[in-house]
């Protein structure tokens, strides 16, 4: 009959025990003999002593208790039992739990690190770093939010500047209107007021050649028409006549003008309300005309008579401007702009359509964004198609549609909502 095995004490598995010691990571075993010279060493110890595999060259001593305290205990058995600290006095510590044995002429170190400890430092660590990630990402987040909010800052900051440069070209041109309005009525009044007073001097004077005509002798008669050829008459009375006429039409153009200027700065209709549409594109017209003719540009405007819609006058009448100007801008010498105004039951369309470079693919995305321009340095801004943006799409709650083809031409579509 066999026999159960009987258990296995700890003694029973001493060799194995040790073996595996000498090999281990976590234990380090060091043996010194009476001049400190390093005898043995597992892998544990080569590397808080930094030595080759061998346990030869170590570039780590120990530092508290250092070697020499304890080989200076000549008593055998244990001569030191706590932390040890091993490295090389600068950059590199380890803290060990160790045990110190003496024994004739050598010592034995048994040392091993403290795993529990390390487990919860590298459990702490963790933690740490899990926090130190998620500040790091709150910190790119909030630097994101600065960036764009610095960013948005900046276009409100010079959005702001251009309104109010708009807001004071605006006063300026209405208080010219204004100021140029009575003036000009005062001339106009007297022109009409003058050509009739001349009409009246020239009958008068006929009247009277007449009257020496029937009763007056032939040398006063012949001393008036020498008169009338010596000054003449004839040609004075038609062209005072001329001039009068020419008179009243220059100044109906400044009228005119001065009535454009008014309806597009439009200071006294800043909040939304009905207008002529038609009416308020041809003041915006009359601003650009100057800018046409230089280039010699063919404009053509087509757009429904009595056209009267909901808006904000003064800043529908910015953006057609910004966009009429950016095309005058694209066309070459010579080249050909075309206006139209169309409706249909939701929007009314105001489009722009020029023949001038068109807009290459990869910047059209940004055309809108504030500051990008593709002028040469002080020649523009960059912020007029952000502003025309804002006015149709903020202000008026309408949309832009746009459509390029490069050495062909681009068109503009404002659609502006018929209930804003």
């Amino acid at each position: 009959m066999i026999k159960p095995h009987e258990p296995l004490l700890i003694s029973d598995w001493a060799d194995l025990i040790c073996n595996l010691s000498q090999h281990g990571q976590s234990v380090a075993i060091g043996i010194f003999d009476d001049s400190g010279t390093l005898l043995h060493a597992n892998p544990a110890m080569a590397y808080f002593l930094h030595a080759d595999p061998t346990g030869a060259n170590p570039t780590n001593h120990l530092v508290n208790p250092d070697l020499q305290t304890l080989l200076s205990i000549k008593s055998d058995g244990l001569i030191f039992d706590g932390l040890m600290t091993i490295g090389n006095y600068g950059d590199c510590s380890y803290v060990l739990s160790a045990k110190v044995f003496r024994k004739l002429d050598a010592i034995l170190i048994y040392a091993e690190a403290d795993v529990p400890h390390l487990f919860n430092e590298n459990s702490k660590m963790s933690t740490l770093n899990q926090e130190i990630n998620n500040l790091q990402r709150q910190l790119i987040k909030e630097k994101n939010k600065l960036q764009s909010t610095l960013s948005e800052l900046k276009e409100t900051q010079q959005l702001l500047i251009h309104s109010e440069k708009m807001n004071a070209m605006g006063k300026l041109v209405a208080g010219v209107a204004h100021e140029l309005n009575n003036p000009i009525a005062f001339v106009y009044s007297n022109l009409f007021s003058l050509e009739k007073s001349v009409l009246e001097v020239f009958q008068s004077l006929r009247q009277i050649e007449n009257l020496v005509s029937i009763n007056g002798d032939q040398k006063l008669i012949a001393t008036i028409n020498q008169l009338r050829k010596e000054n003449e008459l004839d040609y004075l009375e038609e062209d005072i006549s001329d001039m009068t006429k020419e008179s009243k039409v220059g100044v109906e153009r400044v009228k005119t003008i001065v009535e454009d200027l008014r309806r597009f700065s439009r200071l006294d209709e800043s909040h939304i309300k009905h207008i002529d549409l038609i009416e308020n594109i041809r003041s915006t017209i009359s601003i650009a005309k100057s800018e046409l003719h230089k280039k010699e540009i063919a404009f053509d405007f087509d757009g429904i008579q009595n056209l009267s819609i909901e808006c904000f006058p003064g800043q529908l009448n910015q953006a057609i401007l910004n966009v009429l100007m950016n095309a005058v801008d694209a066309v070459p010498i010579g080249g050909h702009i075309t206006l139209t105004v169309s409706q249909d039951d939701q929007f009314t369309c105001i489009s722009i359509t020029d023949d001038g470079c068109g807009i290459p693919e990869d910047i059209m995305p940004l055309i809108f964004d504030p500051f990008f321009t593709t002028k040469p340095v002080g020649s523009g801004t960059g912020l007029g198609l952000s502003i025309t943006y804002k006015i149709i799409h903020d202000l008026h709650h309408g949309f832009i549609h746009v459509e390029s083809s490069m050495l062909k031409g681009t068109t503009f579509q404002l659609f502006i909502p018929k209930i804003i």
